[in-house]
């Protein structure tokens, strides 16, 4: 079955009108939508994309053993972290924004001038370190 949209899932659930219609639509969710949290959603992505865990984390810049918790799922990341892990991972602007919502954390937002740099930087493919010193350059918290 191809993914669903989300205009499509809300369709169903809003059309669901009884207990055994809303049981039928959950289990439409755990074949569809694929992903709980972030840690499986980066760990499919990077089998996917054959990045290793060391390589992802060494261009991430973020500690080792914290990464791997982050990997792992023992660890909720921050926003930057994410974001860090998004970078190093070469992942576009859409699966970035994927990765934040499955960590349960704000989206992008072209209206704010660090999400601005950041998305700049997902576009030019730049590395992490790259994007660290465009924000810093603005005054900006880095990644």
């Amino acid at each position: 079955m191809s993914q669903l949209t989300t205009d499509e899932l809300l369709k169903q659930l809003q059309s669901a009108d009884s207990v055994a219609k809303l049981s039928k639509y959950t289990s439409i969710l755990s074949t569809n939508c694929g992903y709980n949290n972030f840690a499986e959603y980066i760990t499919d992505y990077l089998k996917m994309k054959q990045i290793s865990e060391s390589t992802l984390i060494q261009a991430s810049q973020i500690q080792r053993t914290y990464a791997y918790q982050i990997l792992n799922g023992t660890k909720n990341p921050g926003r930057e972290k994410v974001l860090a892990l998004c970078l190093a991972a070469g992942m576009n602007y859409d699966e970035t924004q994927r990765a934040l919502t499955l960590a349960g954390l704000g989206k992008l937002y072209p209206r704010r001038k660090e999400d601005s740099i950041v998305i700049f930087a997902i576009e030019q493919q730049l590395s992490v370190q790259q994007t660290n010193e465009l924000l810093y350059e603005e005054c900006r918290k880095t990644l």
